[in-house]
């Protein structure tokens, strides 16, 4: 799985440079995704389409127009192999903060009503994660973060967004990134391996941009056309003989919210023990 998750970061990087990145809720769609599994978008590759840059440069624009955001989102893990399939769930709030600042409180559902919480806090420097039902957290320094195995339930368009530096944020905000001067200057001269296209998703016309790298991760992005806000992060591709999807939706996202002195400090509950590691969710 690590493989795979750690391309996020460095497919999204990647996407920034043709204006995507640089930028890591509702029950109805937990019990769908519990039932018979819906057949999977088709893939943009398998589509022809003119390339929108401007509308990729507006959403960049979009992106980054504060310095913090709170984002209401649901994530659906499904892993293949043969006959396995397996598929987690769960529902995330996510407080974020540039530079790499966040607070995750995420809520995995089971099938006998109980349900799993975890806590991921970043201070900028270290992140803590605390796994309720284990009465366990762990530490981890912020720029490794993305090494561990399921840092996505965090939230892959969330921790996008903390780990934007100040220029790339700069450039982002300018929406200039549909001029193809500006394309030429980072190095984008060619952005055929960028694809986009109309498409349908829970019964709104959204335009998706993909982009598969040369380890065949693919990641696409599907942006709501009149307001050019994220509304899906699709991550797929092949790891440790598995098949592995990972789809987070966006509820919302609101820019300035209200922040608490304490937002992004951990304080250990009184039970809690301190481990090596912890897994952040099932899966």
């Amino acid at each position: 799985m690590k493989q795979i998750i750690s391309a996020v970061v460095a497919v999204a990087i990647s996407l920034t440079g043709a204006g995507l990145s640089g930028i890591n809720a509702d029950n109805r769609f937990l019990q769908a995704a519990k039932a018979t599994p819906k057949p999977e978008p088709t893939l943009l590759s398998q589509l022809t389409s003119k390339l929108d840059l401007a509308l990729l440069a507006k959403a960049s624009a979009v992106f980054v127009q504060s310095d913090r955001y709170r984002t209401e989102s649901e994530i659906r893990v499904k892993a293949t192999s043969g006959g396995t399939n397996v598929i987690s769930l769960a529902k995330v709030t996510t407080l974020v903060q540039a530079p790499n600042k966040f607070r995750a409180e995420i809520t995995f559902p089971s099938d006998n009503g109980t349900e799993v919480k975890s806590i991921v806090i970043s201070d900028g420097k270290q992140v803590w994660m605390y796994r309720s039902d284990l009465q366990q957290y762990a530490i981890t320094p912020v720029e490794k973060f993305d090494e561990l195995n399921d840092y996505y339930w965090v939230g892959i368009l969330s921790y996008w967004y903390s780990t934007v530096t100040p220029d790339v944020r700069q450039l982002l905000a300018s929406g200039t990134l549909a001029d193809p001067q500006v394309l030429k200057e980072m190095g984008m001269t060619d952005t055929s391996s960028l694809k986009g296209a109309s498409q349908m998703l829970d019964g709104r016309s959204l335009y998706s941009y993909e982009f598969t790298d040369k380890e065949g991760f693919t990641i696409s992005a599907s942006i709501e056309p009149t307001t050019a806000e994220f509304k899906q992060i699709r991550l797929n591709g092949k790891s440790d003989g598995f098949n592995v999807d990972i789809a987070e939706r966006i509820l919302s996202r609101t820019p300035n919210p209200a922040i608490a002195a304490n937002a992004f400090k951990f304080t250990a509950p009184a039970k809690a023990k301190l481990v090596k590691s912890v897994e952040i969710g099932p899966l």
